[in-house]
């Protein structure tokens, strides 16, 4: 997607910060600014604010801040051009420059037709067609508001209807044809039928699939879903997620179930912040999807070896994403939906409260079966537990964990330190894929420290550019910031949106974001400005020194008009050097 600043400005000049930030979260207005409770985390007192004079809001609570675009992004959990988008949409907005896709107005009219559909569904649902599947959600003990929430249907037991009925509707055969609701060998026939529907919807509420539960015993295929279409791959879904989008918000915490059933159950217990995959075991697209909104993972699967095997490759994607996971036990042949028909939101509530560390987990379930007596045995073991141990980031934690290992297989922790080393170099790794995203490093802090002090406030970034130019600078992301401030100050723009516009990485502007909404250089004075600016000069002043002196050694003996410059702009360097370090201790 592309967009111009020019689209920027507009968005925040249509765009009320306390009106948008006011959808989430109540405020209340305190002089300049305006203040209520966090929309990232539970509380009691309000430690959220937004200065709309500024454009900016921070939390106290999370040390989270931005602007309206970084605030949409971490509420709707969307990147940095889809939170342009939303808002652009929101604000009646077209986007210049942005390249038409060949397949929009068909993903337009599939959301549009799944969305009709849906409703067909939840209105058969509550006819006489759909008397069996409403006595089925009611003998299973789903009440009318989880109906309602999760927009449950029933698919009726007919080969012509939903063709007949959207034909009526103006869709064209083609049309339908890839639209993901017929069977693949007759174009007519409804790829569902006498089944309970389960409507899946993305990440912003857009039913986007179907998910059904056959009522007919002779089918083979008890759950079947939706294949992928252009608004679905059910890789990159997972169902419940807009039900579940509130309290994952609150709890930083999400519940990830095998089906729709458990989902429904853990939800009407309580835990409403519960979803599940559709179908697959969990992918790291989904994790991906899950980390915006969370910091923490708990695993409801079977206790069979089936869902033993589904938890271990869960836990590889979701420890490789740095995300805390945690796991609850579920008893032989019981899971979440059985729990709350036996005891209702108590036997969930039990269940919640059973939750313990993944890595215990796999460790307990492993050593059931194993002979610990027998060394082979415990290599065996070891090898099943090196996937986790190796994707853990934390030097302090992957430690940990082997030490928890060297005491149940009673072998010293430099043995398995030594055995996990040997398996690793040869070849041994985790299924899931080890996170790429790395927080960039800071290593000259005065650098960067200086220039967002100094695009924070336009007077501070005309008086920078005065002393120094963006060579004097060592740190790269600080280059980049600087060229970007002096390209918007010659344009006359405001400081520091201007600057803001212009970067397109996405980590780098949350960073800098960060960093200005968190007031730690709002006190910054022309003194501090002048004090970095001197530190940057003798750096510089130092380096010229160094290579002055390896010159100096390499001057040939005779060339005494040689020697005499480079000893005279040595004794200059000296002398200005000298000067400045005796102006920092002022």
């Amino acid at each position: 997607m592309s967009f111009t600043r020019r689209n920027l400005q507009e968005i925040r000049e249509k765009t009320d910060l306390v009106d948008l930030v006011g959808a989430y979260t109540r405020l209340e207005q305190r002089g300049d600014r305006w203040w209520g409770l966090s929309p990232f985390k539970a509380e009691k007192t309000a430690s959220f604010t937004v200065k709309p004079a500024e454009g900016f809001y921070y939390c106290f609570a999370t040390q989270k801040g931005g602007d309206l675009f970084r605030f949409i992004s971490e509420m709707e959990g969307l990147s940095f051009p889809e939170a342009v988008r939303f808002l652009a949409e929101r604000a009646g907005i077209s986007l210049e420059d942005e390249p038409e896709d060949p397949h929009d107005k068909d993903r337009a009219a599939l959301f549009e037709l799944y969305q009709r559909v849906s409703g067909t569904f939840s209105w058969f649902l509550r006819e006489r067609a759909g008397a069996q599947a409403l006595d089925y959600l009611r003998e299973r003990e789903v009440g009318e508001a989880a109906i309602e929430t999760y927009k449950l249907g029933y698919a009726p037991d007919s080969p012509e209807w939903l063709y007949r009925f959207l034909r009526s509707k103006s869709y064209s055969a083609a049309f339908l044809e890839r639209s993901g609701l017929f069977t693949r060998k007759n174009r007519e026939y409804p790829l569902f039928r006498n089944r309970i529907i389960f409507p899946i919807a993305d990440d912003r509420n857009r039913i986007v699939a179907f998910g059904a539960r056959s009522l007919n015993r002779e089918d083979r295929a008890k759950y079947m879903n939706s294949p992928d279409t252009l608004i679905y791959n059910k890789k990159r879904i997972l169902y419940g997620l807009p039900q579940a989008m509130e309290a994952m918000r609150a709890e930083r915490r999400v519940y990830i179930a095998e089906g729709y059933m458990d989902v429904l159950a853990l939800a009407q217990g309580g835990i409403t912040n519960s979803v599940a995959p559709l179908g697959t075991a969990l992918t790291e697209e989904q994790a991906r999807l899950l980390k915006r909104w969370v910091d923490e993972v708990v695993l409801v699967f079977d206790s069979d070896e089936a869902g033993l095997a589904a938890t271990f490759r869960a836990s590889l994607v979701i420890e490789s994403l740095n995300l805390g996971c945690r796991v609850i036990p579920l008893s032989s042949g019981m899971d979440p939906a059985d729990a709350y028909k036996a005891d209702g939101a108590a036997g969930i509530e039990k269940l919640r409260e059973s939750s313990q560390p993944v890595f215990d987990y796999l460790l307990e379930r492993s050593t059931e079966a194993t002979d610990l007596r027998d060394s082979r045995a415990r290599e065996l073991l070891l090898r099943k537990l090196f996937p986790y141990i190796r994707v853990v980031r934390s030097e302090v934690r992957r430690e940990a964990l082997l030490e928890q290992v060297s005491d149940v297989v009673r072998v010293p922790v430099a043995a398995v330190r030594s055995d996990l080393k040997r398996w690793i170099g040869k070849g041994g790794a985790a299924t899931a894929t080890e996170d790429t995203e790395k927080i960039p490093e800071r290593k000259n802090n005065r650098d960067f420290a200086l220039v967002l002090a100094c695009i924070q406030r336009g007077e501070f970034f005309e008086h920078l550019r005065n002393a120094i130019s963006h060579d004097d600078l060592q740190d790269g992301t600080a280059k980049r910031l600087f060229l970007h401030g002096e390209d918007a100050y010659r344009h006359g723009e405001e400081f520091p949106r201007a600057v803001l516009d212009r970067l397109q990485d996405e980590d780098v502007r949350n960073g800098v974001l960060q960093r200005l909404t968190s007031g730690e250089y709002a006190r910054w004075k022309v003194e501090d400005i002048d004090r970095a600016i001197r530190y940057i000069r003798i750096r510089k002043l130092e380096e010229k020194q160094h290579v002055l002196a390896g010159e100096i050694r390499l001057v040939e003996t005779g060339d005494a008009r040689k020697m005499r410059e480079l000893l005279a702009q040595k004794i200059a360097i000296d002398q200005e050097l000298s000067q400045l370090k005796a102006r920092l201790d002022d």
